[in-house]
């Protein structure tokens, strides 16, 4: 019948009466591993219970006496009755008996305490097989030889037992030894487990222990150890304190990775070249090998990554240099990453990994090398690198700070006051960056955390500037750096509040601008600006004054004023004073001196002195004299459109012998002479002279082709070409010069629609530029190198910018988008520093200072003067590196403004 047995007659209380349990009817034989439970009771006069049991085999027996109502004992007897083992727990505590048994008949003897009541029990029986290998291996010197492990043989199982109690006659068995050896060099584990008792574990050399692990009761036992080769290991299993037990024994060895890496600098593994792309190596370190030294070479300046990731246990990092001393290192806990960023010269050097105190870990090292180019800005204030003057087009530049370049110096100058900006950004690492003036002096530094970009804008005075850009801390950082200026308008109020000083007549001396000013109380004067500071020069005839035609001959200003005695005469300023030239016309009368021109050191113009009418004049530094009464008498000639080409004055001026014709001077009478391109008192008219190279351009009519361009070369007039059939009365204008060419607008075909030409001077080459200027034609021509600039007019963007060189004619940029009446009407275009510079309105009707290079994207807005009208900017005028013009807030007036 099955377990649990119950309600079989009482047991016997003598070892002759005992309950057999070897019956067919409960175990049916000796005791196996199976659990037998017996429920019955004592109490009253039954106060002894004994069963018997056999053993077919040398066996551990357990026996377990529980579910107690009071407290009851234990015994196990032998064959002939005789106690061997015994339990005697206090209360109502279970029972247990665990014996080291030989094969035979045993008896369990159950026993109600004196003086206890009745208790129901549970005796349970159960036997295990002492698995007994029978093996001599109880000392080192008998030790079973499990053989040698390598990379094919790993592991090793086995089952035995140890035990040094039992009955009589049991087998006892106090240590069990195991020997092996390695092929190479690894890691063993052993365990320990399928315990019934305590027992315990060690791994041994010839010299004694090297590792144990002590558990108590049935507890695993483990041990994991690096091997080396060479040496003869042991494994001790022994029992606990009167123990007995079978145990299950497992031994599983990994053999270490090959060792790639050497253990001296000597025999360090190569790993050149290191490139961008990080190579990976793995690998294995513990306390028989606990150094793997790598080497790589760089040939030029590099920022070298390292990155180790330790795969069981601590591993450790060093960069070392060529002589094996240390330059950095990284030593993380446990097995979490450790990491290097150096920037390096060029050179040798050696990684070095280790493992942790008492550590055993493979391991995967990356190495990387991202090349460092030539180093663009030098490291010191007195050797930046001079990048020139800022403008507009943003100036880019890669480089790289960090150990090997702690520091990164840029010079650049501000032609004129400017919105600064710079941006540094393209971080690797965190840099910061600083902005310094010409005496060192820090004016800004911009200086976030982390690879965050970098910026700097703010508005600076021309001068000399530095930039240092540098790395935070021990950061190793790529960057670009990233520079513009944009020009800022400065206003040079004269006259206060909302009245206009209405600055005019700007004229370049030097590095200053002189021009004409009302400051409201004493009238128009000459004045004087270095584009920081404005000064008045004059306070003559308060409200009468008016200096005007301003001109510059041999450092000296010249130009016409009243001084309220002599009328209006002309003046010079030398830097110092303001004083007249010479009192041509007497006393308090006018000789009104106009069209002032420059031809070597002599200066001419237009003068009357009250009897030879209006005439030539010319000041020689000393004495001003008439050159030549033209129009006899006191009758006017009226020059006009003075013209130096090449030290020789041309002009034209009208007498009745010859008309209005074209004229000559060297500043002598008998070096005066009329160019009668119309001869017999027949008026040519010439007009619009302008000098390309060595001839002189104009136009005139000669009576039979209309008005047409002409020239005047080799000391002869001549036609270019007849452009327009007959004698047309509307002719040629806007001649300019630009390189060797001259270009000018004009109807060629008599049907009211201005076309744009140009001419080399001759015939064939004086051509149409282009069919698509119709209308009006073309205006306010300005050359800026070989192209020329003007504003123009078609029927898609209306009256805007446009440009023409060897290559094309086009719109620069339709500014104010879409078709007229959306015209900008570019106007005072002027060559500043190599670009274009001009008034412009744009969608927002407002109109204000411009520039262009040329191309559409590079045509931007430069100022915002009046937010909420027009600042109207005119009267542009270039001062060496600074563009003067007037311009108006809407509060202040028409006053001087500068960039």
């Amino acid at each position: 019948m099955p377990s649990p047995y119950s309600g079989f007659p009482d047991p016997g209380s003598t070892t002759a009466t005992a309950l057999d349990t070897t019956s067919p009817s409960y175990i049916g034989g000796s005791l196996t591993n199976t659990v037998n439970i017996f429920q019955n009771s004592l109490g009253g006069s039954d106060t002894l219970d004994i069963y018997k049991f056999t053993t077919s085999s040398s066996s551990i027996v357990s026996l377990n006496l529980d579910g107690l109502g009071s407290n009851a004992d234990l015994n196990l007897l032998n064959s002939a009755g005789n106690y061997i083992f015994n339990s005697n727990q206090a209360g109502t505590t279970p029972e247990s008996i665990r014996a080291n048994l030989a094969a035979g008949t045993y008896y369990a003897r159950l026993s109600l305490v004196s003086g206890e009541s009745n208790t129901n029990y549970n005796l349970s029986l159960t036997a295990e097989t002492v698995q007994e290998s029978g093996r001599s291996d109880n000392t080192r010197s008998t030790a079973f030889n499990i053989g040698q492990f390598s990379s094919t043989n790993t592991s090793y199982n086995t089952i035995d037992f140890v035990g040094n109690s039992g009955a009589s006659g049991a087998i006892q068995d106090s240590a069990d030894y195991y020997k092996f050896n390695v092929a190479n060099s690894g890691t063993i584990n052993i365990t320990l487990n399928g315990l019934g008792a305590d027992a315990n574990l060690e791994l041994r050399n010839s010299s004694g222990v090297i590792q144990s692990n002590i558990q108590t009761g049935t507890t695993l036992e483990s041990i994991n150890y690096n091997l080396a080769v060479g040496i003869t290991y042991y494994v001790r299993v022994s029992p606990g304190a009167l123990s007995s037990t079978n145990y299950n024994l497992q031994l599983s060895f990994a053999s270490d990775p090959l060792d790639n890496a050497g253990n001296t600098t000597t025999a360090a593994r190569n790993i050149n070249t290191l490139t961008i792309t990080a190579a990976s190596y793995s690998d294995f370190v513990n306390s028989s090998d606990n150094f793997d030294y790598y080497r790589f070479d760089l040939a030029s300046t590099a920022l070298v990554d390292l990155t180790l990731t330790p795969a069981t246990a601590n591993a450790d990092l060093q960069l070392l240099d060529s002589s094996s001393n240390g330059i950095l290192s990284s030593n993380q806990t446990g097995i979490t990453e450790d990491f290097i960023r150096r920037s390096l010269k060029a050179g040798t050097y050696y990684i070095l990994v280790t493992p942790g105190t008492g550590s055993t870990s493979n391991y995967t090292l990356k190495a990387s090398a991202t090349a460092i180019g030539i180093d663009q800005a030098p490291d010191t204030f007195g050797t930046a690198s001079n990048i020139g003057a800022l403008s507009g087009t943003t100036q880019t530049f890669n480089d790289f700070v960090g150990n090997i370049d702690s520091n990164d110096w840029y010079r650049f100058s501000l032609n004129n006051n400017s919105a600064f900006n710079l941006t540094l950004n393209g971080l690797t690492d965190n840099a910061d960056v600083q902005l310094v003036n010409s005496s060192g002096i820090t004016i800004q530094t911009s200086a976030l955390m982390g690879a965050v970009n970098e910026t700097i804008n703010t508005n600076l005075s021309a001068g000399t500037y530095y930039i240092r850009v540098y790395p935070s801390g021990s950061a190793e950082a790529f960057y670009t750096l990233n520079v513009s200026a944009t020009l800022q308008a400065q206003m040079l109020d004269l006259r206060s509040g909302s009245g206009s000083s209405d600055p005019s007549n700007l004229t370049a001396l030097s590095s200053n601008l002189y021009f004409t000013a009302n400051d409201g109380t004493n009238g128009v004067q000459l004045w004087r600006s270095d584009g920081t500071t404005k000064t008045r020069l004059t306070n003559i005839n308060p409200g009468s004054f008016n200096p005007a035609n301003l001109t510059v001959v041999n450092n000296k200003l010249y130009f016409t004023a009243n001084d309220g005695i002599k009328g209006t005469e002309l003046w010079v300023y030398d830097g110092t004073t303001a004083q007249i030239v010479s009192d041509i016309n007497p006393n308090s009368a006018s000789s009104d001196p106009t069209n002032l021109t420059v031809v070597g050191n002599n200066l001419f113009f237009s003068a009357d002195n009250g009897t030879n009418g209006r005439e030539l004049w010319v000041y020689n530094g000393t004495t001003s004299a008439l050159v030549k009464d033209i129009y006899s008498g006191a009758s006017s000639s009226d020059p006009a459109n003075l013209t130096n080409v090449n030290g020789q004055l041309y002009f034209t001026a009208y007498n009745p012998t010859s008309g209005n014709e074209l004229w000559t001077s060297n500043g002598t009478a008998s070096g005066t002479q009329v160019i009668d391109i119309r001869a017999g008192g027949l008026s040519s008219s010439p007009n619009s002279l302008t000098t390309v190279g060595s001839t002189l351009y104009f136009t005139a009519n000669n009576g039979t082709s209309g008005f047409e361009v002409w020239k005047y070369a080799s000391g002869a007039a001549s036609l270019v070409k007849d452009v327009t059939p007959g004698n047309n009365g509307f002719g040629p204008a806007y001649l300019t010069a630009v390189g060797s060419n001259l270009y000018f607008v004009t109807d060629s075909d008599n049907d009211f629609q201005q076309e744009l030409w140009k001419s080399d001077g001759n015939n064939a080459g004086t051509t149409q530029v282009s069919s698509s200027i119709t209308g009006i034609g073309a205006f306010n021509f300005k050359a800026v190198g070989s192209t020329l600039y003007f504003t123009a007019y078609d029927s898609a963007t209306g009256l805007e910018l446009w440009k023409s060189d060897a290559s094309s004619t086009a719109v620069v940029k339709d500014i104010w988008v879409d078709s007229d009446p959306n015209n900008s009407i570019p106007s005072s275009l002027v060559n500043f520093n190599g670009s274009l510079y001009f008034a412009a309105s744009d969608a927002s009707n407002n109109r204000e200072l411009w520039s262009s290079d040329g191309t559409a994207v590079g045509t931007s807005k430069v100022s915002n003067i009046n937010a909420t009208g027009n600042a109207n900017p005119a009267q542009l005028t270039v001062v060496d590196k600074r563009l003067f013009f007037t311009a108006t807030t809407g509060t202040n007036g028409t006053e001087l403004w500068v960039i």
